[in-house]
């Protein structure tokens, strides 16, 4: 499967396979962008969001979010799919990952000096909702949708008139 249509389209399904490597790419790239946009006691995080450059380093910012949340959306819904689930089960994994994402950034009033003490307690607490997403996700098996409807449905003969 190419990377764009593993990152950028929530279209099919996946496999445990691309699950993995579309995680080993998001993986460092999101360190990455994190590293660049919330270095602790970085100038432009100390920046007022009221200013032109402040404007542009925040909105940059929410960009990167963005852009790094549909990827991962596009990721999971596929993998959901087929593990025969949907939307739903999304958002059950969407918002406790949101929050780890929130406990991470600094709030406002902006502040870089959120020490690694506070994150890392906020993580600690989240962390079993990211081992649950990757032990589900990661390592449970395809399911199909006519294992799901029973063994009854799919054996129903016509009788001739």
């Amino acid at each position: 499967m190419i990377t764009e249509q593993l990152l950028f389209d929530s279209r099919g399904q996946i496999g445990r396979k691309e699950f993995w490597l579309a995680h080993l790419l998001l993986f460092p790239l999101e360190i990455g962008a994190a590293f660049l946009f919330r270095v602790h006691e970085n100038y432009l995080c100390l920046m007022d969001p009221t200013l032109p450059l402040g404007k542009v380093y925040y909105g940059a910012l929410g960009i990167m979010a963005a852009t790094f949340f549909f990827m991962w959306y596009c990721v999971a819904i596929k993998r959901l799919r087929d593990r025969g689930r949907g939307h739903l089960s999304f958002f059950a994994y969407a918002i406790p990952i949101l929050g780890t994402l929130t406990a991470l950034a600094p709030h406002y009033p902006l502040s870089c000096s959120v020490g690694i003490e506070t994150r890392g307690f906020y993580l600690m607490a989240i962390l079993p909702f990211w081992l649950i997403y990757f032990i589900d996700l990661g390592f449970g098996v395809h399911k199909s949708p006519a294992s799901e409807a029973g063994d009854d449905q799919g054996s129903e003969t016509v009788a001739p008139i």
